[in-house]
């Protein structure tokens, strides 16, 4: 709950914000995979999963720092230009709790294979 409260306004939107975490398959907004999940999009989601892999722990701050690396640092992409695509494939939606942590609680192997979906 403390990664969403300030993200939501009423606790009926707290099911939508955090059902990604209890799904196998995710349920995916149309609009948000047509604007951040193109062909530059999913080259972005396969160079994350790239990156994470090779972390040997699965942590907020590795994640971070595994994509921060990746993403800005070596591709010199813009954090939300860098971030936004994996944040609709690990949650199906642009507008989710924070990334490093969702994908801490999601666990490495749902949240890689969510990768490899949405990747080239």
């Amino acid at each position: 709950m403390p990664l969403v409260a300030e993200r939501v306004n009423k606790l009926i939107e707290v099911p939508d914000m955090l059902g990604f975490l209890f799904t196998e398959k995710v349920a995916y907004d149309e609009a948000d995979v047509a604007k951040l999940l193109d062909a530059d999009g999913r080259a972005v989601v396969a160079s994350a999963r790239s990156a994470l892999e090779g972390i040997e722990e699965w942590s907020t701050s590795a994640i971070e720092e595994a994509l921060r690396t990746r993403l800005v640092d070596e591709m010199g992409l813009k954090p939300r230009v860098a971030f936004g695509p994996v944040r609709v494939a690990i949650t199906g939606r642009r507008i989710s709790p924070p990334l490093f942590e969702s994908m801490e609680l999601l666990g490495r192997e749902a949240s890689l294979a969510r990768l490899a979906d949405c990747a080239d």
